[in-house]
């Protein structure tokens, strides 16, 4: 009877340690021809994509319109500053299919799937690009419900 209770707690310990391993792995999923990770955090949360060497900020809200987007990224201060919104193609170069619920690095933690753009379609509207999908479309100044504000920089 002590034999079958020490082999099951051999068997859990290997299951906390194997859930251990997995949750692990999902802090940086993305990884170049080396097996290195693409994206890493700064401790002041900079990403840096080391890929096209541009860093990333995530905003702290999920619901943001285009207008508190661009005036939230002109003020930012981090890491010495000169952040912009983002161009639709640096967006579609962070999408990520499957590599989290909302199909980008883990590292990014974004709080909704659906990022402004700093790109205007015309007078009252400005793209952005929806990761949950992977499609660019346009919506309002005005619209915030879901939208999220990325910054966007050269390496430093």
């Amino acid at each position: 009877m002590a034999r079958w209770s020490r082999l099951s707690m051999v068997v859990l310990i290997m299951l906390a340690l194997w859930g251990f391993g997995l949750s692990r792995s999902l802090e940086a999923q993305v990884v170049d021809a080396k097996g290195q990770p693409r994206f890493t955090r700064a401790a002041n949360g900079v990403i840096t994509d080391h890929l096209t060497d541009l860093d990333w900020y995530v905003g702290p809200n999920a619901d943001n319109n285009w207008h508190e987007t661009k005036a939230w990224v002109e003020g930012l201060t981090v890491a010495g500053g000169g952040w912009r919104m983002p161009t639709v193609p640096e967006l579609q170069g962070i999408y990520q299919k499957g590599a989290s619920r909302v199909n980008m690095d883990p590292l990014f933690q974004p709080k909704s799937a659906w990022v402004w753009s700093g790109q205007m379609d015309d007078a009252r509207t400005a793209f952005g690009f929806a990761f949950y999908s992977g499609l660019v479309n346009s919506h309002g100044f005005n619209y915030g419900y879901g939208r999220m504000a990325f910054a966007v920089r050269s390496h430093k």
